[in-house]
């Protein structure tokens, strides 16, 4: 009997002790459960940190690529500039050359005009005075024949200088001719290589632009990459400081757990040994009485007017449509025309080129990639995007004709194959180039 009711005063205990005991191993749960969450969380934190160091190695290597390319471009235009320097010692030497051969046309003319009065003096003389018939009377009007000798030599000489005007007089005009063909020739060639020198220039610094902008852009991915970076690298710190917290805080709580159920042990046997000691004054039946009363307890738990500018296939056309590169959708201000291989761009029509050059970050170009814009009179302008790098053949303020190359089909930009990306403005506005063609 008295094991027995030792055995019923423990369960009695048990029960006392089992909600306290039952709330302590929730709170441990609870905490146990967000350690998971962390270690997951944490996971995927890595993952991230790891996509942003491979995002950032490739982001370094893409702007040392893109520096290495700048600097060989710098190289190329320092080389260029050298050659055009020459070039242009040779245009201002063509030109004293030009101004010494106009001096020499301007005396050539000076001596023509000269000599021509001198043969027009001498044929109205003829005309008026009958001169030759006066060199035969001269002739014949010697005494004797050494007389008659010298007349003639007289005569001869007069003969022979007036040939000799007249022949220099045509040499000179024959050195004239050539002088002034020359000259022209020369004239034209230096305007040719004055455009080629600007053009040059002007594709070289579109290309410095280009890079430039590539630089810049990547470099501020870089910074946001790296910013990103930090911030996941903070979240991961701030999660395994709350893993710590929570790995001190679930050992405390187990610490307290088995201290209350090594006290309620200790309580138990104490009052058990108090219980037994006066047992045996009690009545049996009152311990029968007793442990059915116990036996019977449980224990609870829970739980038309221009041109076509390129040849090619028109693949877009003046509508609404989604941007293939950014993905939204918006109003697409031109058409595309598309082909493959070195596809010349003409001008639509007649004007003047209002801009020649790369289409960087805040220029009003930007995303149009190498791009030429033609104003055209009475409110009209034409726009070509997205052409090959270093092939633009004009530049700003210079005038062209209808059908004039300008450039070559190429995928610069925000573009995703090589293609013209044509577009018509009437009075600023962008209209469907279609009905104009």
């Amino acid at each position: 009997m008295l094991k027995k009711y030792g055995v019923v005063t423990a369960l009695s205990l048990l029960i006392i002790s089992a909600p306290l005991t039952s709330v302590k191993a929730e709170s441990i749960n609870d905490m146990q459960k967000r350690q998971s969450e962390i270690e997951q969380k944490k996971s995927e934190l890595n993952k991230n940190l790891d996509t942003k160091n491979s995002e950032l190695n490739h982001l370094e290597n893409a702007e040392k690529d893109a520096a290495k390319e700048l600097e060989s471009l710098l190289n190329s235009i320092d080389e260029t500039n050298k050659k055009l320097k020459e070039q242009e010692d040779k245009v201002d030497s063509e030109n004293e050359k030009l101004k010494k051969l106009k001096k020499e046309i301007e005396k050539l003319r000076n001596d023509i005009r000269d000599r021509q009065k001198v043969l027009d003096s001498r044929a109205r003389a003829i005309q008026t005075t009958g001169t030759a018939t006066s060199y035969l009377d001269m002739i014949f009007e010697a005494d004797d024949f050494k007389e008659l000798i010298d007349r003639v030599t007289v005569v001869s000489a007069i003969v022979k200088a007036d040939q000799n005007i007249m022949q220099d007089q045509k040499d000179d005009q024959n050195k004239l001719k050539v002088a002034e063909n020359s000259s022209e020739k020369k004239l034209e060639n230096l305007k040719v290589l004055a455009v080629e020198l600007e053009v040059s220039r002007n594709n070289m610094e579109s290309q410095k632009q280009e890079k430039n902008d590539l630089v810049m852009a990547l470099a501020n991915k870089k910074d946001l990459t790296k910013s990103e970076q930090t911030l996941l690298t903070n979240e991961q710190g701030a999660l395994s400081d709350e893993q710590k917290k929570l790995a001190s805080n679930i050992a405390g709580e187990k610490a307290k757990q088995e201290a209350a159920i090594k006290a309620a042990e200790e309580k138990r046997m104490q009052e058990a040994a108090a219980k037994n000691a006066t047992v045996a004054a009690q009545q049996p039946s009152s311990v029968t009485s007793s442990a059915g009363t116990g036996a019977t307890d449980t224990v609870s738990s829970g739980g038309g007017q221009f041109i076509k500018p390129a040849s090619g296939m028109l693949t877009s056309g003046f509508s609404e449509r989604t941007n293939p590169v950014t993905g939204k959708y918006e109003s697409h201000k031109g058409q595309d025309i598309a082909g493959g291989g070195t596809i010349t761009v003409s001008a639509a029509a007649s004007g003047r080129v209002v801009f020649s050059g790369f289409g960087a970050t805040g220029s009003g170009f930007g995303g149009y990639g190498y791009v030429v814009k033609i104003d055209h009179g009475n409110g009209f302008q034409t726009l070509y995007a997205h052409m090959r790098a270093g092939s633009l053949k004009v530049v700003t303020g210079q005038q062209v004709s209808q059908g004039q190359p300008i450039g070559i089909m190429g995928s610069t930009g925000q573009s995703t194959g090589q293609h013209l990306h044509f577009e018509i403005h009437k009075n600023g506005i962008p209209v469907d180039p279609a009905p104009y063609i």
